[in-house]
C-alpha cells in the first residue's frame, strides 16, 4: 500500500470537516452583521421606552433665583516664603444665585527655579461660605510651576439660592502657600 492510500480517509475526514468549518463561518457572519445593524434600532426603541432619549439636550439650572443679584469679589495673597506672583483676572462679577459662573486667577513663578504650592480660600462673611459651592478649583490640589511660568487657573462655582437675603456680597480670597518638598540629605 502507498502512503497515498493511507493518508485519504484522513484527508477526506480533515477536508469535510474544513468543508463543515467553513460554512458555519460563513453562516455566522451575516448574523453578526445583522445583529450588529439591528442594536441601533433596538436601543433607541430601549431607550424611549425607558424615557431616556434626550440624551443630547443640554440641561439647563432652573434653580437660578433671577430676582436678585450678589456681588462677588475676588482677593489672593501669597505666603512670603512663595516666590509667586498671584492674583484674580476678574476682580469681581455680580451674578444670580444658582447661575454657574467660571472666573479666573493668574499666577506666576518669579523664582529661578521650580515651586509648588497650595491655596487655602477663605470667605467674607465667614456665613457666606456655607453657600459658596465651588465645582472646579486650583485649590483642590497642588499646583507645581517651574521657573517663570505663567499660568491662569479657573474656579467654577455657583452661590446657592439660598443664601441669605441679607446677604448681598461675597468676598472670596485664597492664600497659596510654599508645600516644595525640599530634598532630604543622605
Amino acid at each position: 500500500m502507498s502512503d497515498r492510500a493511507i493518508d485519504s480517509p484522513l484527508l477526506q475526514e480533515q477536508r469535510e470537516n474544513a468543508r463543515v468549518t467553513l460554512r458555519k463561518l460563513l453562516l455566522i457572519i451575516p448574523v453578526m452583521l445583522i445583529f450588529c445593524a439591528s442594536m441601533v434600532p433596538m436601543y433607541r426603541q430601549i431607550c424611549e421606552v425607558l424615557g431616556i432619549t434626550a440624551t443630547r439636550s443640554i440641561a439647563q439650572n432652573t434653580q437660578v433665583d433671577t430676582s436678585r443679584t450678589v456681588i462677588v469679589e475676588f482677593d489672593s495673597n501669597v505666603n512670603r516664603q512663595l516666590g509667586w506672583r498671584f492674583e484674580p483676572v476678574d476682580r469681581r462679577v455680580e451674578i444670580n444665585p444658582g447661575a454657574l459662573v467660571t472666573i479666573n486667577y493668574r499666577v506666576t513663578n518669579a523664582l529661578p527655579y521650580a515651586t509648588t504650592g497650595r491655596a487655602v480660600p477663605s470667605f467674607g462673611p465667614l456665613e457666606a461660605g456655607r453657600y459658596f459651592n465651588k465645582i472646579a478649583c486650583f485649590c483642590f490640589s497642588n499646583q507645581t510651576l517651574q521657573a517663570g511660568e505663567s499660568r491662569d487657573m479657573p474656579v467654577t462655582f455657583f452661590v446657592d439660592p439660598k443664601l441669605p437675603k441679607d446677604i448681598g456680597s461675597i468676598a472670596l480670597s485664597y492664600t497659596f502657600f510654599n508645600v516644595t518638598e525640599v530634598p532630604k540629605k543622605s
